[in-house]
């Protein structure tokens, strides 16, 4: 996966659906850089690192998570960053931290409906060892909006009505106009079909709507812009 400069600050490495890696974004400031998502994996965010290293950006100041699924977490632990998370977030990785991690208790949970086939299968697949797992909350947790201001850029952390889960956060960068929505714009696998649930997508659209940004990256699929964006999350709401 390479690393892409998308604007004068803002650079993001690609998804790689075969093991559920997400798109990891980067701010580069004077005060610092901020990395946007921790990946799913220690040797998911190393290799974030690494791309860094090439592109000659320094390693994160800061690292903060858009919610607190397993591909956009479990890389929270191998970072010196200064970490940040959402209330909610914090609250799902405290949960998640006293878990089991090997095939029984994974089925177990699957089972319960704790978690999703789709993240059972692909947890698997990134991780040889099981044991290998380990969940950390972030060391620093806001409710509502947090700023970060790393100079000559900002980033405004701030909770969003989600289709996806109830603790997504999304990352707004005004000087740039872009917008790093995690997983927010996403529906939900039930068995092997992703559903919409409508009033859901309807509060989120509208949030969208009032957000000023240009571009958005999203955790699984290309960036796009604001219009292309919201003419896509409307096509899905006029399905439902």
């Amino acid at each position: 996966m390479k690393l892409t400069k998308l604007t004068e600050h803002i650079y993001y490495m690609e998804h790689d659906p075969e093991t559920d890696r997400p798109a990891l974004g980067y701010i580069k400031g004077k005060k610092g850089g901020f990395m946007m998502d921790a990946g799913n994996s220690a040797a998911h965010y190393q290799h974030f690192l690494e791309k860094l290293q090439e592109n000659k950006l320094p390693p994160p100041r800061y690292l903060s998570v858009t919610h607190s699924h397993w591909d956009h977490t479990f890389g929270l632990w191998a970072t010196e960053a200064v970490t940040i998370a959402g209330e909610k977030t914090n609250k799902e990785l405290e949960k998640m931290s006293h878990w089991t991690w090997d095939n029984t208790s994974m089925k177990q949970r699957l089972d319960a409906g704790q978690e999703s086939e789709f993240s059972h299968i692909h947890i698997q697949r990134e991780y040889s060892h099981l044991s290998d797992i380990r969940v950390r909350t972030a060391e620093i947790s806001f409710n509502g909006s947090m700023t970060i201001d790393l100079g000559d850029v900002t980033c405004i952390l701030r909770d969003i009505v989600s289709p996806h889960c109830r603790d997504s956060v999304v990352f707004l960068i005004p000087q740039d106009e872009v917008i790093f929505l995690g997983d927010s714009y996403c529906s939900v696998p039930e068995g092997e079909v992703w559903v919409y649930d409508k009033v859901l997508l309807t509060a989120y659209i509208d949030e969208l709507e009032r957000i000023d940004f240009r571009y958005a990256i999203k955790g699984h699929h290309p960036p796009q812009t604001k219009e292309v964006l919201l003419g896509e999350l409307k096509n899905e709401w006029k399905r439902l």
